[in-house]
């Protein structure tokens, strides 16, 4: 499921389209041609990244061994309507020639994990 997750959310795909599209859809995202270790550096960068308490912070990854990278940007820091710690991120990922960008929400878990949550919004006031 991680993997999915982490395939839309370098594809650009919102979390709520998983259960109306197939996967195999997103081939020609970056993510789609990520290995394992490519993945392993990508959700160590969102963990890194989120975890600063600055707007603008940024973290880059490269992987030179299979050609992917990319770079995540905290663009919003908010606490969530039900207190969760989550971010809005721009996430740019490469693998090769190909390209994906997309903005996507973060939240942390009670173990201190960043996970997709597209459906966070800020608590008024």
């Amino acid at each position: 499921m991680r993997l999915a997750l982490a395939i839309l959310l370098a594809a650009g795909v919102a979390a709520p389209a998983m259960a109306q599209t197939n996967i195999s859809q997103f081939s020609d995202a970056p993510a789609a041609k990520f290995t394992p270790e490519d993945f392993e550096m990508f959700w160590a960068s969102v963990n890194e990244v989120s975890a600063t308490k600055a707007t603008g912070a940024v973290k880059t990854w490269e992987n030179a061994a299979t050609g992917s990278g990319g770079t995540i940007k905290v663009l919003k820091i908010f606490t969530s309507e039900d207190g969760r710690d989550c971010r809005r991120l721009r996430v740019d990922n490469r693998h090769k020639k190909l390209k994906g960008a997309s903005k996507q929400t973060v939240c942390a878990s009670p173990e201190g994990k960043w996970l997709i949550d597209p459906d966070a919004k800020p608590a008024p006031g």
